[in-house]
C-alpha cells in the first residue's frame, strides 16, 4: 500500500468536514466529488488506516475510512503484492478490536472489510476459525464475531471478485461457508441457550441464523429436532424480535421447500404454524397491521413452499389455506396482495387434481365474497386525491385477477350468481348506495376471461338486470363495461344484440358513461361483426350523428368499432359499404384542406382526428384480394390522394398532423401492398418532398415502409428515393453538425430506413454512391447519447457486417440457398471493408462511447458489433481494438493485458470471449476511471 501524502490525509478530512458542514451545496457536491475520485487512488489504503486509528478526526471521518477500506478491498485487493496484503489483514484485525465497542456503522463497514478479504485472501488460513479465536471466548466481544458471521456469507454470495477465477472462487466459498456451517450452527445453538433475557444477543443470534439459512449452506437434515427452529416460533411472541423471527420462521419455511428431502423437518414446523391462526384472529380483532402482516408472510410462505403437500393432504394441511384466507379477509389493502400469487398458484395446481379441487370449493367460494367486498369504493371518495384513485383502480384490476382464479376451481356459474344476487340486493336498497352495485358489477367484468361463452344460466339474468339498475353514471358506466366485457358471449346469444346496443347507445348522452360507451360499442363490433351486418344502415345513421359529438380516443373507438363491421362485408358489396363511411370524412376534409389558410390552422384538431379515422379504416378494413383483381377499398385511397398532398403541402409541417398523416400512409400501404402500386411514385415524390419541407422523421418513417414493401422489387427506385431522402438528411446533418443529440428521433428514423433499404436491397445499396456518405453518417453519429436513436445506428452498422459475416462464415442449413441466390459477393464485402479500413478509428469509437457516452442499455448492441466485427476482419480489428486502448488512460500492464486477451480470442476464433474481453476491459475502466466522476456530478 502506497505511503500518504500527509497532505492527501489533511485534504480528505477538510472535504469531509465540508461536505458535513458547508452550508454551500455546491461545496458540499464538490467535496463529495473530490472523495469518491479519491477513494479510486492507491494512496486512500493508508488514509483509511490513518483515520481509523485516529481517534480524533471525529466519527465521520472514521465511518469514511471504514467505508473506503471496505470499497478498496472488494475493487482493488489485486493491486496489492503478497507483503501487503498480510500487512492489510493484519491492520483491518487491529482496527477491528479497536473499534469492537465503536458505533454500529464503523463496526458494520468493517466486519464488511474482513468478509471481502476472508473470501479475496486466499493465503488466509481458516479465517472464520481465526475470527472466532479472536471474537468468541469473551461475552463482550460475541456480538462483534456474530457481525462478521452474519455478513461473510452474503459478502461471499453477492460479491464480485475480479481477482479469482470461477474455481478459485467456488473452492474459498466452499472453504468459507460450506465447510464451516455446522460448527457456526452448534455455536449459534449455545449461544442461543446462554443468552437469558439478553434480546440483543438474541437478535443477533438470529440475525446470522438467517444469513446462513439464506446462503444454502446448513443441510436440511441439520435443522431436524434443532432448538433454533422452537427458538424462532417461540420468539413471534416478544415484541423486540417479532421482525426477526418472522423473517427467520419464512426462511426456515423456504430451506425445507424440497419436501421429499425436508419432511421430517416440516413434521416439526407444521405444527408450530396451527396455533398462530389464533394469533391472526386476536391481532385482526386489534387492528395491529404489523403483526397482521408478519403472520400473514409467514403462512403465504408455507402454502408456496408446501403447495404440494396443501393439494395431495387436504385434511391435514388444510389450515395453511385457511390461515391464507383470513389474512386476504384484512382490510388492510397493502397487506391482502401478499396472498394473491398463492392463490394463482394453487388454482393452478387444483386444476390438475379434481379430487382436491371439490375439497377446496368452499375456500375459493368465500374468497370470491371477500374479493367483492375489497372492490368496493369508499364513502368518502370525493376525499380521495387523483393518485389515489388511479392507484386503487389499479389495484382493482389486480383483485380481479384472484376473481379469474376463482373461477377456474368453481366454474363461471357461482361466482356470476353470488355477483348476481349482489347486484340484485344493492339495487333493491332505497336509497341504493351505488358503491354495493357498481363492486360486483366490476367482479362480472374481471371473471369475464373465465366465463364459457355457452353460459345460460346466469349472464342472461345479468344483462336483462343491466337496464333496471338504480340510475347513477358510475353504475351505468360499470354496466356498460359488462357488456363490453362479454362481446364473446353475445356472439353466441345474439338475440341480446338489440337490446345491448340501445343500452351502449344511450349511454353517449351521459358526458360520464361516453367513454365506457365507446369501448363497449368497440368490442361488441369487433367480437359480433358478422351478426351486426343486420344492423349496417342503423349502425351507418348512429355513426353519422355520434361523431359529430365525439373527440380524441372516444371518436377513435366509435370509428374502429363501425370499421369492424365493414370489414365483414362479402367482397362484392365491400366497395359501396367502404365508401359509404369512408367519403363522408374524406369530403369533410376536402372542405378543409380547400379554405385559407387561417381557417385550416384553426382545425388542426378536427383534421388530426378524420385523419386518424381513416387511418383506423384503412388498417381495419384489409380484405385479401389476388394482386390481378381490383381492390375495393382502393377507389377511396386515389380519391383521397389529392387531398391528402394538399393537406401534406400546406400543414404537413405541423408535427401533430406529421404523425397521423404519416401513419394514415403506412397503413394503406402495409393494408393494400401492390394494389397501390400505381400511388407509388406520387408517393415517394410526396415524402420527398414533406421531408425536404419540414425535416421531421415521420416522414422517414413511413418511407421505411415504402422501401421494405417495394425494395426488393424495385431496387432501382428504391435507391433513387432513398438518395432524394438522403440529400434533405445531409443538410440537416450540416445545420446539427457536432449537435446531433438535439435531432435524435430524425437520426433514428433515418438509420431504420437505410437498415431497411440494406436488409432488402443489399447489393444495390452497398453499391451506390450513396453508401460512403452514410457510414460517414454513421460513425458521426456515435456521439448521440439517447438510447433508441443509437440504437438504430449501431443496428445499422451490424446489418451490414452480419451480412459480410453470413458470406464469409455461412450457415450449414443457408449455405446452399446462399450459392443458388447470393444477394452479395466478394466484391461487396471489399467495399464494406474498405470503408472500415478507411474509417479505422470506428471501433475507438465504440469503445470510447462504452465507457463515457453511451447509455447502459446499449452496452450490449456496442460490443456485439465488436465482436461481429472482428469475425469479419479479425486482423484489423486486433490494430483498431490497439488503437483505441492506447487512448485511454492505462498503465503499461493493463493496455497488454487487454490488447494480449483480445488478440489471442480473435486468432483463435473465439468470438464470444472478444466480446466478454471488451465487457470486462470497459467495465473495470469504467469503475475506476468514470464513475467516481459521473456520480459526483449528479
Amino acid at each position: 500500500m502506497a505511503t500518504v501524502p500527509a497532505d492527501s490525509f489533511q485534504q480528505a478530512v477538510a472535504a469531509l468536514n465540508a461536505l458535513y458542514t458547508s452550508p454551500s451545496s455546491s461545496d458540499k457536491k464538490e467535496a463529495n466529488l473530490w472523495l469518491e475520485d479519491f477513494q479510486a487512488k492507491p494512496e486512500a489504503w493508508q488514509t483509511a488506516v490513518i483515520m481509523l486509528t485516529n481517534t480524533t478526526v471525529g466519527k465521520e471521518a472514521q465511518v469514511f475510512g471504514a467505508q473506503t477500506m471496505r470499497r478498496k478491498i472488494v475493487e482493488d485487493f489485486q493491486d496489492l503484492d503478497a507483503a501487503h496484503r498480510a500487512s492489510l489483514r493484519d491492520s483491518l484485525l487491529n482496527l477491528s478490536m479497536q473499534h469492537k465497542t465503536s458505533p454500529k456503522i464503523i463496526r458494520t463497514q468493517l466486519c464488511l472489510s474482513l468478509a471481502a478479504l476472508s473470501l479475496r485472501m486466499l493465503e488466509w488460513e481458516q479465517p472464520v476459525n481465526h475470527m472466532i479465536s479472536i471474537y468468541g471466548s469473551s461475552t463482550t466481544d460475541v456480538s462483534y464475531l456474530l457481525e462478521y458471521l452474519t455478513v461473510l456469507p452474503e459478502e461471499v454470495n453477492d460479491s464480485r471478485c475480479p481477482s479469482l477465477t470461477d474455481d478459485e472462487y467456488r473452492t474459498r466459498s466452499d472453504e468459507l461457508l460450506t465447510q464451516n456451517a455446522n460448527q457456526i450452527l452448534k455455536m449459534l445453538i449455545v449461544y442461543m441457550e446462554n443468552s437469558g433475557s439478553d434480546a440483543h444477543l438474541q437478535e443477533a443470534v438470529f440475525k446470522c441464523f438467517l444469513s446462513w439459512l439464506r446462503s444454502g449452506d446448513i443441510a436440511t437434515s441439520s435443522l431436524s429436532n434443532n432448538p433454533l427452529v422452537a427458538f424462532s416460533f417461540k420468539a413471534l411472541q416478544m415484541p423486540e424480535l417479532f421482525d426477526i423471527a418472522v423473517d427467520v420462521v419464512c426462511e426456515l419455511i423456504y430451506q425445507t421447500k424440497d419436501i421429499a428431502e425436508s419432511m421430517p423437518v416440516i413434521q416439526e414446523i407444521y405444527p408450530n404454524l396451527l396455533p398462530l391462526r389464533q394469533e391472526i384472529a386476536k391481532n385482526m380483532e386489534d387492528d395491529n397491521e404489523g403483526n397482521v402482516r408478519g403472520y400473514c408472510k409467514i403462512f403465504v410462505e408455507a402454502g408456496e413452499c408446501y403447495l404440494s403437500l396443501v393439494v395431495k393432504h387436504t385434511d391435514h394441511f388444510r389450515g395453511i389455506v385457511e390461515g391464507i384466507a383470513e389474512c386476504t379477509s384484512y382490510h388492510d389493502l397493502d397487506i391482502v396482495p401478499m396472498t394473491f400469487r398463492f392463490w394463482y398458484q394453487l388454482a393452478d395446481e387444483l386444476r390438475k387434481n379434481e379430487e382436491a379441487r371439490l375439497m377446496y370449493q368452499d375456500v375459493y367460494a368465500n374468497l370470491v365474497d371477500v374479493m367483492i367486498k375489497h372492490l368496493h369504493y369508499p364513502d368518502d371518495l370525493d376525499s380521495w386525491s387523483a393518485k389515489e384513485r388511479d392507484d386503487f383502480k389499479d389495484f382493482r384490476h389486480v383483485m380481479g385477477d384472484v376473481l379469474k382464479d376463482c373461477c377456474l376451481i368453481l366454474g363461471s356459474r357461482i361466482p356470476l350468481g353470488k355477483a348476481y344476487v349482489l347486484i340484485t340486493q344493492a339495487a333493491s336498497k332505497s336509497p341504493a348506495k351505488w358503491q354495493e352495485v357498481e363492486a360486483p358489477l366490476m367482479a362480472l367484468r374481471s371473471m369475464g376471461a373465465q366465463v364459457e361463452p355457452e353460459e345460460n344460466e346466469v349472464l342472461p339474468e345479468i344483462m336483462k338486470l343491466l337496464s333496471q339498475l338504480p340510475d347513477h353514471p358510475k353504475i351505468k358506466y360499470a354496466a356498460t363495461l359488462v357488456i363490453a366485457r362479454y362481446g364473446g358471449w353475445t356472439d353466441k346469444h345474439p338475440e341480446f344484440i338489440q337490446y345491448q346496443l340501445s343500452f351502449i347507445s344511450s349511454g353517449f348522452e351521459d358526458e360520464d358513461v361516453v367513454a365506457a360507451s365507446a369501448l363497449a360499442m368497440k368490442l361488441l363490433c369487433k367480437e359480433c361483426s358478422t351478426h351486426l351486418l343486420n344492423y349496417l344502415n342503423q349502425l351507418h345513421m348512429f355513426f353519422m350523428g355520434v361523431t359529430k359529438k365525439l373527440k380524441g380516443m372516444d371518436l377513435l373507438e366509435v370509428t374502429e368499432a363501425v370499421a369492424h363491421v365493414v370489414a365483414a362485408v362479402p367482397h362484392a358489396e365491400l366497395a359501396q359499404v367502404f365508401q359509404m363511411f369512408c367519403l363522408p370524412i374524406a369530403q369533410q376534409l376536402a372542405t378543409l384542406a380547400s379554405g385559407d389558410q387561417a381557417t385550416l390552422e384553426n382545425n388542426i384538431p378536427l383534421i388530426i382526428d378524420n385523419i386518424s379515422q381513416l387511418k383506423i379504416f384503412f388498417e381495419t378494413v384489409n380484405p385479401q384480394v389476388a394482386p390481378s383483381e381490383t381492390h375495393p377499398c382502393i377507389s377511396i385511397v386515389q380519391e383521397l390522394w389529392p387531398i391528402m398532398d394538399s393537406l401534406a403541402d400546406r400543414v404537413g409541417g405541423i408535427d401533430d398532423v406529421a404523425r397521423p398523416l404519416a401513419g394514415c400512409w403506412r397503413s394503406i400501404i402495409i393494408s393494400y401492398r401492390t394494389h397501390y402500386g400505381p400511388l407509388l411514385p406520387v408517393t415517394m415524390a410526396r415524402l420527398v418532398k414533406s421531408f425536404e419541407q419540414t425535416g421531421l422523421g415521420q416522414y422517414l418513417w413511413v418511407s421505411s415502409r415504402v422501401v421494405r414493401e417495394f425494395g426488393e422489387a424495385n431496387p432501382g427506385a428504391a435507391l433513387q428515393f432513398l438518395e432524394g431522402l438522403s440529400a434533405s438528411m445531409w443538410q440537416i446533418l450540416q445545420k446539427y453538425s457536432g449537435q446531433f443529440n438535439e435531432i435524435p428521433d430524425v437520426v433514428e428514423d433515418y438509420f431504420n430506413l437505410v437498415s431497411d433499404a440494406m436488409l432488402v436491397c443489399p447489393r444495390e445499396y452497398l453499391r451506390s454512391s450513396l453508401f460512403p456518405t452514410v457510414f460517414d453518417a454513421m460513425l458521426a453519429s456515435l456521439q448521440l447519447k439517447e438510447q433508441y436513436s443509437l440504437i438504430s445506428v449501431l443496428r445499422h452498422a451490424r446489418i451490414i457486417v452480419d451480412h459480410m459475416n453470413d458470406l464469409q462464415h455461412p450457415h450449414p442449413s443457408s449455405a446452399s440457398s446462399q450459392a443458388n441466390s447470393p444477394r452479395i459477393s466478394a466484391s461487396e464485402a471489399t467495399i464494406v471493408k474498405a470503408q472500415f479500413v478507411k474509417h479505422d478509428l470506428f471501433v475507438s469509437h465504440l469503445l470510447r462511447g462504452i465507457i463515457y457516452t453511451f447509455p447502459p442499455e446499449v452496452y450490449g448492441d456496442a460490443t456485439g458489433l465488436i465482436k461481429a466485427l472482428t469475425m469479419f476482419c479479425p486482423q484489423e480489428s486486433v490494430l483498431w481494438y490497439g488503437k483505441a486502448v492506447s487512448a485511454l488512460e492505462l498503465t503499461p500492464a493493463e493496455m497488454q493485458k487487454t490488447v494480449t486477451d483480445f488478440t489471442n480470442a480473435a486468432s483463435e476464433g473465439n468470438w464470444s470471449k472478444v466480446r466478454a474481453v471488451v465487457q470486462d476491459f470497459t467495465t473495470i475502466y469504467r469503475r475506476k476511471n468514470v464513475l467516481p466522476r459521473s456520480r459526483g456530478k449528479n
